[in-house]
């Protein structure tokens, strides 16, 4: 028995965490050796500290709250800062309560982990994101003053002009509203994921569909792929995906003109599907050349006539703010497939 605590007492000292065991009355009766190297304190002078004098003032009272929580309901987290001897750390301090046989309260023991970089590059993306929005709106306000005043004079001038030019001139309009409306889309995609919760692939993936213009083109009923998300981004995934899709899946037919065809996308079918990393969107039309591939998700990278190049830049953006991957590739029988790996803490 005594080797076995030895054992587990040197397994404790290897932690970059650090341990500790509180007693019944909150005060410090054991912990390991690096309490002593972030404080610069003795082992005396740590032996029977209460929690809170290792955290500055402001953080104080949610520590407080924690300790009455563990004693409470059996366990408790926590964040705090403290100054220490590599600066201030923020921690992520949790608490089991401890118990004898005879359901005695002994105290509570916990890990105090260092988790100041994470919650650094946290902020940092937040207000990165709220840089790109902020910017995306004010280019979008200063851009649209002259498209009103411009498409105001076209209405003027409507009588004087040939209507193909005037209608030229709208389509040109109506471009730059939607590479407006899809760059401040973009913007607000990338941001983190805040509202992530367990659905379903399958029902957004339907309710996607019946949002979008398909035309004749057939969803495939997809199984169920349970994942964490949010469901309102990830139905702005979906939406672009089947797009892109609809919009370039199928093969042109040289003998029928634009007009002909008005956006047919007849035998077109589209899957959704699960893989071992998450699931994949797949369809079995004309595909995406393998030096293509990556590109596609560039912004404005769209081969379309009428596309603004932001559909699957957009489609990248809310797979990254969930920490998915997504990258393109051929289907079985030759379509596009884009596949998303999700990770294997994301799914549920």
């Amino acid at each position: 028995m005594e080797d076995q605590c030895r054992v587990l007492a040197a397994a404790v000292e290897t932690l970059d965490d650090v341990f500790y065991v509180y007693d019944a009355d909150g005060k410090l009766a054991y912990w390991n050796g690096r309490l002593n190297e972030l404080f610069d304190l003795t082992d005396s002078e740590l032996s029977g500290t209460a929690p809170t004098e290792f955290f500055v003032a402001d953080d104080r009272a949610a520590v407080e709250a924690a300790i009455e929580e563990v004693f409470e309901s059996g366990q408790t987290s926590v964040e705090a800062r403290a100054e220490t001897t590599e600066g201030v750390v923020t921690f992520e301090l949790s608490g089991r309560l401890l118990t004898g046989d005879d359901g005695t309260v002994q105290g509570f023991s916990g890990v105090g982990r260092d988790i100041t970089d994470r919650r650094e590059r946290e902020w940092h993306l937040q207000r990165q994101n709220e840089r790109l929005t902020e910017f995306a709106d004010l280019l979008a306000h200063d851009l649209r003053t002259p498209l009103a005043v411009t498409s105001g004079h076209l209405e003027l001038a409507a009588e004087e002009l040939s209507p193909e030019r005037i209608d030229a001139a709208r389509g040109g309009l109506q471009r730059l509203e939607s590479i407006i409306d899809d760059m401040r889309t973009a913007t607000r995609e990338g941001a983190l994921a805040t509202d992530e919760q367990a659905v379903d692939i399958a029902d957004v993936a339907t309710t996607a569909w019946n949002h979008v213009e398909t035309g004749s083109a057939v969803l495939e009923s997809p199984p169920p792929i349970p994942v964490e998300a949010d469901p309102k981004r990830l139905l702005r995934l979906f939406e672009n995906v089947f797009i892109n899709a609809v919009t370039h899946g199928p093969e042109p037919d040289e003998h029928v003109s634009d007009e002909e065809s008005d956006g047919d996308t007849t035998g077109i079918t589209v899957r959704v599907v699960p893989t071992p990393d998450g699931f994949a969107v797949e369809d079995d039309g004309r595909g995406i050349a393998p030096d293509d591939r990556e590109r596609v998700f560039e912004p404005g990278a769209s081969q379309a006539a009428d596309g603004t190049g932001f559909g699957l830049y957009i489609v990248r953006t809310i797979a990254e703010a969930h920490g998915w991957t997504v990258r393109a590739t051929a289907a079985e029988h030759g379509g596009a497939r884009f596949e998303f790996d999700v990770g294997a803490d994301t799914a549920c």
